[in-house]
């Protein structure tokens, strides 16, 4: 995909002058373009830094700040004001954090947290390793109860494609999980059966609503690795997922969608592993595609808020490899159109992508130690 301009490129046009005035010209049209330099139509301030892989941030309703580390931790902050006191931090117990791998994805409902893991269930750094659901209670210090499992059924980790998103709304729980880089033969994204490679959709209590289309958790299927997950205001449902060599996508999640992996990316560019696979017509195309070269698009959220002016309402998508945020327009429908790039290369990798309740931005860089929270305004 051609890399979209953050903002107009200003230009400068050339005048014939006499020779006696071409050296202030010149050194006018210099200044010019250092001044008439494009910045984003956003404001960006880091309100933590430090932070250790962070992943994913949630809020609590009274304003408090909960972001997940890769390693296993959850930070408890006072708000997300900049340098905001640490009033907590909780240790998972048996996380495996492996290159994709980790504690990922949380979510808020009133005091209850909900996280999603991948997990060594032995201790012993050997197999199997499962992702799992986790949920605790926030006591009004700050503190977490000790996390219990919720019992979704079993889904299949591994150092690669977890997945992993968490979202919290209208009265359900929405959780992706990968198909977890399984080869032919193995590969689970296309089986109702299976959590991995799907979208699955709770009530808050972990139960199976009972409209759900397969009978059990699964919503959605064919996905690889979805590590994004985002609901408007007006209930549409959209999953960020990376691709191969090609085609990260962008889906509008439907019940009972199958959305292609590994038969197909894009809408009909064959996928990795073709066996007892139908035409590309069998399967939902995206709602968007990245094309080659892929963006590793990860976090995925929906403005909301007068403050974002005639953007409420877009979708912003985070992407690793392109280092960048991409904003998206949505039809009423749900189409997709690329609108503008943010913050291109200007933190490294970004991964989460959180809507604060004062109505600002909140993103989770991914670059390892020093990591930060930024609070993106427009």
């Amino acid at each position: 995909m051609r890399r979209l301009p953050a903002s107009t490129r200003a230009t400068a046009s050339r005048f014939f002058v006499p020779a006696v005035l071409a050296i202030v010209v010149v050194g006018a049209v210099a200044v010019a373009l250092v001044v008439g330099r494009p910045f984003d139509s956003v404001h960006a301030a880091v309100v933590q830094d430090g932070l250790e892989h962070p992943w994913d941030i949630a809020f609590a309703p009274d304003g408090r700040m909960l972001v997940t580390e890769r390693a296993g931790h959850v930070l408890v902050f006072e708000s997300a004001a900049a340098d905001a006191p640490l009033l907590h931090t909780a240790t998972i117990p048996d996380v495996r954090a492996e290159l994709e791998s980790g504690l990922m994805g949380i979510a808020i409902d009133g005091t209850t947290v909900y996280v999603c893991a991948s997990r060594d269930p032995g201790g012993d750094s050997g197999e199997p390793w499962r992702v799992q659901l986790l949920r605790s209670a926030l006591a009004d210090d700050g503190s977490l109860a000790a996390f219990e499992v919720v019992p979704i059924g079993e889904a299949m980790g591994g150092p690669r494609h977890q997945g992993c998103a968490v979202e919290a709304a209208d009265g359900f729980l929405w959780v992706s999980i990968g198909e977890a880089s399984q080869p032919a033969g193995e590969n689970r994204a296309q089986d109702p059966d299976s959590l991995n490679g799907k979208i699955l959709r709770l009530a808050l209590d972990g139960s199976i609503p009972d409209d759900n289309p397969f009978g059990s958790a699964v919503y959605s299927l064919g996905h690889r690795n979805p590590q994004g997950i985002a609901v408007s205001p007006s209930g549409l449902v959209v999953a960020a997922e990376h691709g191969t060599d090609v085609n990260d996508e962008v889906n509008v999640i439907v019940p009972g969608g199958n959305y292609g992996y590994p038969c197909f990316t894009g809408a009909d560019d064959p996928g990795p592993i073709p066996d007892g696979c139908g035409p590309a017509s069998d399967y939902l195309p995206p709602a968007w595609a990245s094309g080659f070269p892929t963006l590793a698009t990860s976090g995925a959220t929906f403005l909301v808020g007068s403050s974002w002016g005639d953007w409420e309402g877009d979708l912003i998508v985070s992407t690793l490899k392109e280092e960048d945020l991409r904003r998206f327009s949505v039809s009423a429908s749900g189409g997709l159109t690329p609108v503008e790039t943010l913050l291109d290369r200007q933190f490294g990798r970004l991964r989460a992508v959180v809507i604060g309740p004062d109505e600002a931005l909140y993103v989770s860089t991914a670059n390892g130690p020093g990591d930060r929270i930024l609070r993106i305004t427009h």
